[in-house]
């Protein structure tokens, strides 16, 4: 990789740190640790606007975090121009968690040209598997239909 390619790839992480603090993201409070094309690395403190009614985190506080990890990870192992777009995204709740700091980390299965899988596990502070999760990807050009 030369020092341009360097350069790209670190203008794009450095966007997509940015992006964390935008939108959906911010309202879960996920912040980025680490941001590569080989690993995906976020935390976030879980308190009472992640709960469901019975004092839990909810699931679908878990599935999108795994969808936010691992779809950055795939922009960042992506060719420049292209989209990633989820269209399969499995996740498994295996501990409930009420509260505290929670991690996710999320590395690529496979990495292809025009598909991608990527695998997300979200531990606590004390390195239990609270939820885990795939992701599957698919490659798009920026203008397709298909990118939205």
């Amino acid at each position: 990789m030369g020092s341009s390619d360097r350069d790209d790839a670190n203008a794009r992480a450095a966007s997509l740190r940015a992006a964390f603090f935008t939108g959906w993201t911010k309202q879960v409070g996920l912040e980025p640790v680490e941001l590569t094309s080989s690993v995906v690395v976020a935390q976030w403190y879980a308190d009472a606007r992640h709960v469901q009614p019975h004092g839990i985190v909810h699931g679908g506080v878990y599935a999108s975090v795994v969808e936010t990890c691992c779809s950055v990870g795939a922009l960042l192992a992506a060719p420049e121009g292209t989209i990633m777009v989820g269209v399969e995204n499995h996740t498994s709740f295996l501990r409930p968690a009420r509260e505290g700091r929670l991690t996710a980390r999320a590395v690529p299965v496979q990495v292809g040209r025009r598909a991608h899988l990527w695998e997300c596990n979200i531990t606590d502070d004390a390195g239990r598997l609270i939820a885990s999760g795939r992701l599957r990807l698919m490659a798009t050009d920026a203008g397709s239909q298909a990118s939205g």
